[in-house]
């Protein structure tokens, strides 16, 4: 079997689909069904291989020039325009028609919701429906872009992929997808993210300030559906004593509408009592979740939340908003509050924070449970989908 794999969400930063696309074809590389992986970066076709090593590369001197660079408003007003979607897209599908007539055997895989053209099998990853339950979390004029070309994706793809049964179940209750055509396949984790000793995390948390089983942890994109007002209004809640002895530390790349939300953090972390550590590295992640005392996810709405299973993976206790696609997976291994809700948030963190038995149980749990989603099994569950969408294709299944 042949695969052509769209990586344009390689380029740095890698933030979630990034990590998705990065993390499937690493272990898809590694099955021997699969003779041929070809990726498509936007401009021109290379191997697996090779796009892996550029794309490691690129995000290491990404990390380095981000800590010089200024924001392009520039460039932030080319990507509000209304037309800046379609341009973008018409010019990547011009640049990748031609490439494919040599690969029409090739089962095309789109990881980032939106099919490109390719006269093969066609599948696509949607991972989350945000756009439509949440649309105020997003830019106006991707809520409109995904809005009409969305439903085009579903209509084509031989199959679709999600990451939770509770996307898939949106999927075909809000867009009418047969439910033969729809397969829900969990994330994974890698085997980096594992528990940490004191000493094993020292270097790397002594650099930014910090101490082993010290602090508070948020990891995820700064912007509106990840519920960080929440968790700020949660953390001032919280007796003065504890925000001194265990700072809220935040780690995660700038998104949309985040200004007021960054002015916010500005302020409190003059404080002391808030460290913003803004992007951190894939290979350093795995220090910072391992060191933490509590790891808080408070977003609204997820299509699955990767950093929780990271979080569980290193072996630290996990509180995270209720009713979401995050309990599918985590089940009994992290702590529930209800979303927005800060006030029953800061009394979890509190008793959490304080109560060391609880927090070992909690984190034994989420330790054993993390351990049934990985790359691995993610990579061969899709692989089945390869096979259904290269037997079906053209037969309207």
């Amino acid at each position: 079997m042949n695969i052509l794999i769209n990586t344009e969400s390689l380029n740095p930063p890698i933030t979630g689909i990034g990590i998705y696309t990065l993390n499937l074809l690493i272990q898809l590389t590694q099955l021997s069904e699969i003779e041929a992986i070809d990726c498509f970066n936007g401009y021109h076709i290379a191997s697996a291989e090779s796009t892996m090593t550029q794309c490691l590369e690129a995000n290491k001197n990404h990390i380095e020039s981000s800590k010089k660079s200024q924001p392009n408003p520039a460039r932030n007003l080319f990507r509000n325009l209304t037309t800046a979607y379609r341009i973008r897209e018409a010019w990547r599908n011009l640049r990748l028609t031609p490439q494919t007539k040599q690969r029409q055997n090739f089962v095309y895989h789109e990881p980032n919701f939106i099919l490109k053209n390719h006269p093969g099998p066609r599948i696509a990853s949607i991972h989350d429906l945000s756009f439509i339950r949440y649309p105020e979390f997003h830019p106006p004029k991707r809520v409109e872009w995904l809005a009409r070309e969305l439903p085009k994706t579903l209509e084509a793809a031989d199959f679709l992929i999600t990451d939770s049964e509770v996307v898939r179940q949106e999927l075909i209750s809000d867009f009418s997808v047969p439910p033969s055509r729809v397969r829900a396949i969990h994330l994974g984790a890698s085997s980096a993210y594992s528990p940490r000793s004191p000493d094993q995390t020292r270097e790397f948390l002594t650099r930014h300030g910090l101490s082993h089983n010290k602090y508070v942890l948020f990891v995820g994109t700064f912007e509106p559906r990840k519920g960080l007002d929440t968790l700020l209004n949660a953390w001032l809640s919280l007796p003065y004593k504890c925000q001194r002895e265990y700072p809220l530390v935040l780690a995660g790349a700038p998104g949309w509408k985040n200004k007021s939300l960054q002015a916010r953090v500005e302020k409190l972390s003059a404080t002391g009592s808030v460290r913003h550590l803004q992007y951190v590295a894939s290979n350093e992640l795995p220090l910072l979740y391992a060191g933490a005392r509590l790891f808080v996810y408070p977003s609204i709405y997820e299509g699955f939340g990767l950093p929780v299973l990271e979080a569980m993976r290193c072996g630290t206790p996990v509180l995270c908003s209720a009713a979401t696609s995050m309990a599918e997976f985590a089940s009994d291994g992290a702590g529930y509050f209800q979303a927005e809700n800060h006030s029953e948030l800061s009394n979890l963190m509190q008793h959490l924070l304080e109560n060391s038995a609880k927090r070992e149980e909690l984190a034994k749990r989420g330790l054993l449970q993390s351990k049934r989603y990985t790359w691995e099994r993610c990579a061969k569950e899709t692989l089945d989908v390869y096979r259904l969408a290269q037997e079906n294709h053209g037969n309207g299944v």
